[in-house]
């Protein structure tokens, strides 16, 4: 069997609706909207009688409670890869420090996270907003590819983020979409 990567977009985010995500009200970390939850759990429906040997998360809030939402169950066995980040543009991409989502998510395992995950692990001043190039992006793709194709599972579910996963598969899903990819046919 072939390697087959679910690629699932997050459900929809506060800051997927939002006007302006640079005004007064900033979006940090983004969280789902009531449809973002309908499309997580309309997801679940779809993904429940799949037999998934690796699960992977994003630790941005709207993947995490997506990842919650259609794995319900799996929660604890989810990797949590920071790489797998979407592109970080404005203020819905800063991250939060490991502990904090410990707190929030006490059945995710954040241990080998750490505090500046958003950034490269750089310390920075943690509402400020970092441009990430997409030279720097792409960088961050390869990087998975080149961890999945190391991966000896077979059949593994990432729940991210629309521009990383559109750098994979060319083309920007819809919130909670999702399609396989075939590394081995890259």
């Amino acid at each position: 069997m072939n390697k087959e990567i679910y690629l699932i977009r997050h459900g929809q985010s506060e800051a997927n609706v939002a006007l302006d995500l640079d005004n007064p009200n900033f979006y940090y970390d983004a969280k789902l909207t009531a449809i973002g939850k309908k499309q997580a759990q309309n997801a679940q429906k779809k993904l429940k009688n799949i037999d998934f040997d690796l699960m992977l998360c994003s630790p941005l809030t709207r993947a995490l409670q997506t990842f919650s939402l259609i794995f319900p169950n799996l929660v604890q066995d989810a990797l949590i890869l920071p790489f797998t980040r979407e592109h970080c543009l404005c203020s819905s991409e800063v991250g939060k420090q490991p502990a904090i989502l410990q707190k929030e998510f006490p059945n995710f395992h954040f241990g080998k996270l750490k505090n500046f995950w958003w950034n490269n692990d750089i310390p920075i001043n943690e509402k400020k907003i970092i441009f990430e190039s997409m030279e720097d992006l792409d960088k961050r793709v390869l990087m998975f590819k080149n961890w999945i194709k190391k991966r000896p599972e077979k059949r593994i579910a990432l729940v991210s983020h629309g521009t990383f996963i559109s750098r994979i598969i060319n083309y920007l899903l819809d919130n909670c979409e999702f399609e396989i990819w075939h590394p081995d046919n890259d």
